[in-house]
């Protein structure tokens, strides 16, 4: 099952998906702002001619 929480900024999401994960057991918190982080970080420089 996947439960996906929308809403606006600063409005509870990532809280609110913490209380779920403390209260289910084998869940996890997927943060898709992280995985962007990531791949902004290992992108080659717009320098970079290809």
């Amino acid at each position: 099952m996947i439960i996906w929480i929308n809403g606006a900024f600063g409005s509870g999401k990532t809280q609110t998906a913490y209380e779920l994960h403390r209260r289910l057991d084998g869940s996890y918190v997927y943060d898709p702002e992280n995985a962007g982080y990531f791949i902004r970080k290992n992108l080659p420089s717009a320098s970079v001619a290809i």
